[in-house]
């Protein structure tokens, strides 16, 4: 029985252009457990599905989303730079991705704009996704405004970077860090888990998860480590 968690990263960003729809689809229809997308605010209130704060590196648009509306955003071409076969593709509201994935696979929402929890929160509800999301942010104050909005949606840590100090210990802190904000998993760049960084982590009750993955080998081993969720631009990788 699979004992780790195959969440694709933007989608199959490999595969198609980074966090649309046409990369969600095709991480369904690989087959993963998991979604992960970024998202910020729009002038207008509404939430959007990208990474950067800006559009120039994935549509043929310029600017940048907090000071534009999301129909502005809509007029955006987000597919022709990835390939031509993805002509056409536009920048998805969060309500849309969502719709799409809650049927299939839990949505992992890495919040961008420290902003937008309430309305994040408020697309969540809208479209019913509260038991198939984990909302993971780089930054404590927005998973604890998450907490204090709605507790029934689960968070997780995430952490990037070069260890600190010895892994047993960093490994330690890590787990400290994420249980002061009431976060569940802890999500770390796979850089950092070593077998005692792995260790220290699991015998302390916090799920353990590893970002971006995408050498066949890495994931193996990470899995044999006891990672319980690994996130690749490539999830047709997975074994």
């Amino acid at each position: 029985m699979q004992q780790w968690i195959r969440i694709a990263h933007r989608g199959a960003s490999g595969l198609a252009p980074e966090n649309t729809l046409a990369a969600f689809r095709k991480a369904l229809e690989i087959g993963v457990d998991g979604v992960e997308l970024d998202v910020h605010g729009t002038a207008d209130g509404e939430v959007v599905v990208m990474h950067d704060s800006t559009l120039e590196r994935t549509t043929n648009m310029v600017g940048t989303i907090k000071t534009l509306t999301l129909d502005e955003i809509k007029q955006g071409d987000a597919g022709s730079w990835f390939s031509n076969e993805f002509s056409g593709e536009r920048v998805p509201a969060l309500v849309e991705a969502l719709e799409l994935i809650k049927k299939r696979a839990i949505t992992v929402l890495e919040i961008k704009d420290k902003t937008i929890a309430p309305a994040v929160v408020s697309a969540i509800h809208r479209t019913q996704a509260t038991d198939n999301v984990i909302v993971i942010s780089f930054h404590p104050s927005v998973l604890l405004e998450f907490k204090s909005i709605d507790p029934r949606i689960p968070t997780g840590f995430l952490i990037g970077g070069e260890a600190e100090e010895p892994a047993g210990q960093y490994a330690i802190d890590c787990v400290h860090r994420t249980s002061e904000i009431g976060a569940s998993t802890l999500n770390v760049s796979h850089n950092l888990v070593t077998a005692e960084f792995a260790y220290q982590v699991r015998r302390r009750g916090v799920n353990l998860w590893a970002w971006t993955v995408d050498d066949i080998h890495r994931m193996r081993e990470l899995v044999a480590l006891g990672v319980q969720g690994i996130t690749s631009n490539y999830p047709d990788r997975f074994s």
